[in-house]
């Protein structure tokens, strides 16, 4: 057999040993409050959201908008929460906190069929087509004016020590930020 052959096999063994080794050592960890939902919503119009929802709060909504097969409803939904979860980026001082945003999203949608998702899609891109009702919602709900918990707890900083004294930037500037998190998720300009 050449040297080839030979290495060959032996990377085949080698990965079919790790594939074979139980995962017993593997834990995953949870900070209270990473994620959580301490105000749910229903499937509701976002002049009846509060800006002391988070976005966990409002995909919760969302979620049962999309069971109820309610997908306009679901798009607003979607629109307000992203737009809460990019506000929170901009005051959340720990990154690696920042992706709770993004495990929130494949939490609600990974397990979606994609004719539900293709529905959802119509009716995200109808919403931005002509964006003045919901850029009119979200300015009138306003940046949210809750602590961003959820997101805090889950990254890195809840478990070896946040990086200022609450987990959040200082001297943030909620206006500047809401206005941003509009002008980036929704094009309201």
């Amino acid at each position: 057999m050449d040297k080839l052959k030979i290495i060959g096999v032996l990377a085949v063994f080698s990965l079919s040993a790790c594939n074979s080794t139980p995962q017993s050592n593997v834990s995953n960890y949870n900070a209270k409050g990473n994620l959580e939902s301490p105000k749910p919503s229903g499937c509701v119009a976002v002049n009846q959201l509060s800006n002391q929802q988070n976005p966990v709060d409002i995909f919760t909504g969302l979620n049962t908008c999309m069971s109820d097969e309610n997908y306009s409803q679901a798009a607003e939904l979607y629109f307000a929460g992203m737009s809460y979860g990019y506000f929170d980026t901009k005051r959340v001082s720990d990154k690696t906190a920042h992706q709770a945003i993004s495990v929130l999203r494949m939490n609600v949608f990974g397990a979606q069929p994609k004719e539900v998702m293709d529905k959802l899609q119509v009716a995200l891109d109808k919403i931005s087509s002509d964006n003045s009702a919901i850029c009119k919602s979200l300015t009138d709900l306003g940046a949210p004016s809750y602590k961003p918990t959820y997101m805090i707890q889950h990254g890195m900083g809840a478990f070896t020590g946040q990086s200022t004294k609450d987990g959040l930037v200082e001297n943030f500037n909620s206006a500047t930020a809401w206005t941003d998190s509009l002008a980036t998720i929704v094009k309201c300009v």
